[in-house]
This record gives structure tokens, sequence and C-alpha cells, in this order.
């Protein structure tokens, strides 16, 4: 399978059936998405870099 990473900074979150940092697919937008990042280090590395920029915008402790 090739992934078609976009750019280190953009995102494309219109779609729950893919992943927003690889466009590769995943079964859901929930487990499928976490299952998907488990996998793939580019997007586990992206996914967890959006959590710290967002992570102070959620009340509490980020339950994803």
């Amino acid at each position: 399978m090739s992934l078609q990473f976009t750019q280190r900074d953009e995102r494309v979150w219109d779609d729950p059936g893919r992943c927003p940092f690889c466009g590769g697919p995943v079964s859901d937008g929930g487990a499928g998405f976490i299952d998907h990042v488990e996998h793939v280090p580019e997007c586990a590395e992206r996914f967890e870099r959006w959590r710290q920029q967002v992570g102070g915008d959620v009340p509490g402790e980020w339950a994803g």
C-alpha cells in the first residue's frame, strides 16, 4: 500500500474512513484510527504532535 502523506502541518479531516495524516484507509475514525497509528510510525509521530498542540484546548486529560 502506498501512502500519500500530507504536508507536515496539514491534515485532512473530512473522511473518517481515512487517516488525516497519510490518507490511508482506517476501519473507522475511532479504534480503527488508533490501530492505524500503532502500525504507521509517521502517523503516530504526527498524531502525537497534534495531540500536544490541542492538549490545552481540551479540558481535563485527553481520553483518546
